[in-house]
């Protein structure tokens, strides 16, 4: 009868641990390699929140602050020429779903030098970013994305390969506390980086 009790609760433990909104996934490295990356410029998505009732400006560049603050604690430095890694922000706050397959072949939203990219990209924004037709990664799992979900992907410039992702689900923010909210969701990410 002990035995039953221990295995129940180990089960009910093991249960509510794997309903959590966050997750990180390793692509194609070795974890431990992400310490060799110390560049970093931002890959802009041409992609916006688009809901109403949302402060589109205000998430996007709270969402780019935040993770610049986080990038700056794990020791990287921003440069627009040839970074080593390339930041890529996917926002998902409607109910479209959007499926990435193994392997991703991803074709990357063409911009020509001179589209519009919104200005919470343009002073961390890599200057050739024009260049990049497709982003790919190996080992990633089918994984449906829902509606209030912030990914953050690390590709590898020279490559293009997605080499790690963290994401969050269920976001919720207040218009009040837009600013807190936004940066409590992108540190929660930050969380799961190796």
């Amino acid at each position: 009868m002990k035995l039953l009790k221990w295995s129940g609760l180990l089960t009910m433990i093991i249960l509510f641990a794997s309903c959590g909104g966050n997750k990180s996934t390793q692509v194609g490295e070795n974890p431990k390699d992400l310490k060799n990356y110390n560049t970093y410029a931002f890959l802009p998505n041409k992609n916006k929140i688009t809901t109403p009732g949302y402060n589109n400006q205000e998430i996007n560049t709270e969402i780019v602050n935040t993770i610049n603050e986080n990038m700056k604690d794990e020791g990287y430095r921003y440069v627009e020429d040839q970074p080593q890694v390339l930041v890529y922000v996917h926002t998902m706050f409607d109910d479209k779903v959007e499926v990435n397959a193994d392997p991703v072949y991803t074709s990357y939203s063409y911009y020509r030098p001179d589209f519009y990219i919104g200005d919470y990209y343009k002073p961390f924004m890599y200057k050739d970013y024009y260049t990049i037709q497709r982003i790919t990664g190996d080992n990633i799992d089918q994984i449906p994305y829902k509606s209030k979900s912030i990914v953050i992907d690390f590709i590898n410039r020279k490559n293009n390969k997605i080499i790690w992702r963290g994401t969050t689900n269920d976001v919720e923010i207040d218009d009040r506390r837009t600013a807190r909210d936004v940066r409590k969701y992108v540190d929660e990410i930050f969380k799961q980086f190796p």
